[in-house]
């Protein structure tokens, strides 16, 4: 798959669901959260990724419109591809878009949407424990997870 093809989909699918676009990212928010997406090329191959950064709002002290990178809580999109869950698209191996726009979807629906619910951030941090590694320790704080 071309790369400006790739990101046409992206960018339908994104906008398709609630996410306007300014410059470079996509953002989703709430009265409390800003949710950012960001593609990221590899350097090692024709693989993207798609950044998460989730900003909460309250204790963020930065720029009007932050970058992927600037989330208090940090993540990527998965891609099913086949019977494999990868983290790059490889676009020299994908062909349809359907398995773009259904790991998406999926992404937006397990991360995305529940973070920007109110007390939503806890309960995703609670069902995916993992993102924990990727949270800054404010961000702890301020939701009173102790580790």
């Amino acid at each position: 798959m071309e790369k400006k093809e790739f990101k046409k989909i992206v960018n339908d699918c994104l906008l398709a669901n609630g996410f306007l676009k300014k410059g470079k990212y996509y953002y989703k928010e709430s009265p409390e959260v800003i949710c950012v997406l960001g593609l990221q090329k590899s350097n090692y191959s024709n693989c993207y990724y798609v950044n998460v950064g989730i900003v909460i709002k309250e204790i963020y002290n930065g720029l009007e419109l932050p970058r992927d990178v600037d989330g208090h809580i940090r993540s990527r999109f998965y891609f099913t591809v086949g019977d494999k869950e990868v983290e790059c698209l490889d676009l020299d191996k994908i062909n349809e878009s359907s398995v773009i726009v259904s790991s998406l979807e999926a992404g937006i629906s397990e991360i995305i949407n529940p973070s920007l619910e109110p007390g939503g951030l806890k309960e995703l941090l609670k069902k995916k424990p993992v993102l924990l590694y990727e949270t800054t320790i404010i961000a702890k704080q301020y939701l009173g997870i102790n580790e």
